[in-house]
């Protein structure tokens, strides 16, 4: 509703402003009346707000028209739009007569000659004007099913995304688990502890779609503890982290993927020295992350990466549309980079 404050107070503005210019510029040698001319655009526009409940009503009948008996629906469209106009033109015509009687004392009959002339020519304009907000009120409306059906689709990525990650993932932790149980309980436990975890956080976010940078370390903290105790010496970890970077805003699960790839693609047949490095850094309201191994990268016809990259490059695309940059590549002699640049947004806790 305030919105619809906002836009006829905007819109009586520049009524106002266009006809004082005019009457500036066409150098009348009458006095200006700082009364009729914003008493008619405030009565005019504001009336509209009256019939706001009705004209969103039309806009969802023209979204339905291409789903139901469109002659039928048109035909309602049309006449309620006339009987709308008239309505809202004989409103604002009592209104400012109603108001023009506290400044002077004299009140037209709302039957009169003039009066009834000004009610019919001006439903004509009231006609144009219920015609343009159902316009409006339409597209609102689309935009919103636009945004819906985003969400809708950001929800369905990031659930295969977690379908993509839990089955493999828990099939090969559980294995590792099982197999360290009597040979080094120590390490079965802290498995099982990490495991625990990183179910936690995913149920803690299911209907959730960002998350802070914070959370994601966290999160790549548990997945990579657990190939940690898998790969044993095989396997090192870095972080290099700014505490500013920790509070920036960033799409859910967005890294896993990255260092999925890097373990998979990168770290997985290494017999030594592997090692992967995660770091963040806040410059100019950007935060860049980088995500970087040393194993032997990616090849070309390697589709499982791309794929991942894909998925990755589309849910930054969603989020930050175009204001966003992601590079990745081959290091010279050997290992990949991923780098990403993301505006710095706060993160805020709900």
């Amino acid at each position: 509703m305030k919105w619809l404050f906002l836009g006829a107070t905007v819109i009586s503005a520049l009524v106002i402003l266009e006809d004082y210019a005019t009457y500036v510029v066409s150098g009348f040698n009458y006095e200006y009346s700082w009364f009729a001319v914003p008493v008619k655009a405030v009565t005019n526009y504001f009336a509209w707000i009256l019939f706001a409940p009705i004209i969103d009503w039309q806009s969802y009948q023209v979204v339905l028209i291409k789903n139901t008996d469109r002659y039928k629906n048109l035909f309602l469209i049309t006449l309620l739009s006339l009987i709308l106009a008239f309505a809202h033109r004989f409103l604002s015509t009592i209104a400012f007569d109603g108001i023009y009687f506290f400044k002077s004392g004299f009140m037209a009959s709302p039957l009169s000659e003039k009066n009834l002339q000004l009610l019919f020519s001006g439903t004509l304009t009231s006609l144009i004007q219920c015609w343009i907000l159902i316009g409006l009120f339409v597209a609102i409306r689309y935009y919103r099913q636009y945004l819906e059906k985003q969400r809708e689709l950001n929800m369905a990525q990031l659930k295969a995304l977690k379908m993509q990650l839990h089955p493999h993932f828990l099939f090969n932790t559980l294995h590792s688990i099982s197999s360290l149980i009597d040979i080094n309980p120590k390490d079965a436990q802290k498995m099982t502890s990490r495991l625990g975890q990183l179910m936690r956080s995913t149920l803690d976010h299911e209907r959730k779609q960002e998350a802070s940078l914070a959370e994601e370390v966290e999160y790549i903290q548990n997945y990579l503890g657990i190939e940690h105790v898998r790969f044993q010496d095989r396997l090192e970890i870095h972080y290099d982290i700014e505490e500013a970077a920790m509070n920036a805003t960033l799409p859910y699960l967005i890294l896993q993927p990255i260092v999925e790839n890097a373990i998979k693609h990168g770290i997985k047949d290494m017999q030594e020295g592997g090692a992967i490095q995660l770091s963040a850094k806040v410059s100019d309201d950007r935060v860049v992350i980088t995500i970087q191994d040393n194993g032997e990268g990616v090849s070309n016809d390697n589709s499982g990466s791309g794929i991942g990259l894909s998925i990755v490059f589309k849910r930054l695309s969603q989020f930050y549309q175009n204001d966003f940059e992601l590079e990745s590549g081959q290091l010279e002699g050997a290992g990949y980079k991923v780098e990403m640049n993301l505006p710095f947004l706060k993160f805020q806790q709900l």
